[in-house]
């Protein structure tokens, strides 16, 4: 058995995700029941083919970049961290290799964000959880991607496969950001020396919106009234 194949057993375990055959001859006629786990050779190893072949690239650049910011690392730490190195060596060191990290870095994050696509990352993630985490967390470091992020983890967070606070927080301060109503009701801004709840998108809907996600009901009344001297802050 090949070396990717391994690996995509191995990804598929750890997150706990059992092998099940996807198409329409797997489901039972009762929707709320659970079809049986697929046992046979055959099937399984369609199925294993089929993810290698949907996610083995993937899983490969992701490895090789993250193993790149890696080895950057360990070239550098052990040098700028030297004590007998010459007056002024270390910031001469740091400056030169400057632009070459910060361009590993931000071109990780380009093409993360690139790779997840807001309509079908929930699949992703559900297949592979593993690989869908590694592809956000590079992402994040691409500030830009932000409402492709937002838009792309709303399913996984609707269906409780991200934590529902996090993601009302994330959207949340995206709207303020993009000066719009919040969704949630999570984000604050200052006004005249006091925080105030950012404008909600929809008051008369906020409780089930908020449901949705796993959190409980919102006094908006009691929100706010803390002394701020920011234009904005956000997480009351």
């Amino acid at each position: 058995m090949s070396v990717l194949i391994l690996v995509s057993l191995l990804i598929a375990q750890d997150a706990n995700l059992p092998l099940r055959m996807d198409d329409a001859a797997a489901q039972t006629e009762d929707p709320s029941v659970e079809p049986a786990p697929v046992t046979d050779a055959p099937s399984l190893i369609a199925l294993i083919e089929g993810r290698l072949a949907a996610y083995g690239d993937t899983v490969a650049q992701v490895a090789a970049r993250k193993a790149r910011e890696r080895y950057l690392s360990e070239l550098l730490l052990p040098v700028i961290s030297r004590d007998d190195l010459d007056e002024g060596a270390q910031g001469e060191i740091l400056a030169a290799l400057a632009d070459d990290i910060r361009e590993t870095e931000a071109g990780n994050a380009r093409w993360a964000a690139g790779q997840i696509d807001p309509e079908g990352f929930v699949i992703l993630w559900t297949e592979n959880r593993r690989l869908g985490e590694d592809l956000l967390r590079m992402a994040e470091h691409n500030p830009d991607s932000e409402r492709r992020l937002v838009a792309a983890l709303e399913p996984i967070a609707l269906s409780g496969a991200y934590d529902g606070a996090v993601y009302a927080e994330r959207a949340d301060a995206l709207a303020l950001s993009e000066n719009r109503p919040q969704p949630y009701g999570t984000a604050v801004h200052c006004v005249d020396g006091q925080t105030e709840l950012w404008p909600l998108e929809n008051a008369e809907t906020l409780a089930d919106t908020r449901a949705a996600l796993g959190l409980d009901p919102l006094d908006v009344d009691a929100v706010g009234g803390e002394a701020c001297d920011s234009p904005d802050a956000t997480d009351p």
